[in-house]
């Protein structure tokens, strides 16, 4: 399977290190965050932290349902869930 992901042609290798960029950002992001706090996500009131949270829980719901939507058509060979199943995978994976 590693064989796979290491072969491809430039406009792979491009992509990959676009992505690549794009984690080193968010990583120096997160660590101004960390050292600043979350008063840089203007997080420094009742209102922002409940609404923070509420979309954390509610996105980790979503991609768990979008799992349990899933498993069944792998699990248990379950036909009935196949159109829905490459909906559910990407949904999972956004999230």
């Amino acid at each position: 399977m590693i064989e796979r992901a290491l072969n491809g042609g430039r406009g792979y290798w491009t992509w990959l290190c676009l992505l690549l960029v794009l984690i080193g950002i968010g990583f120096l992001f997160y660590l101004r965050q960390w050292d600043i706090g979350l008063g840089i996500t203007g997080l420094s009131r009742n209102i922002s932290w409940g609404l923070y949270i509420a979309n954390f829980t509610f996105f980790v719901g979503v991609a768990a349902s979008a799992v349990m939507v899933v498993l069944p058509y792998y699990l248990h060979d379950a036909k009935a869930f196949g159109k829905i199943t490459v909906l559910g995978e990407f949904l999972a994976v956004a999230q």
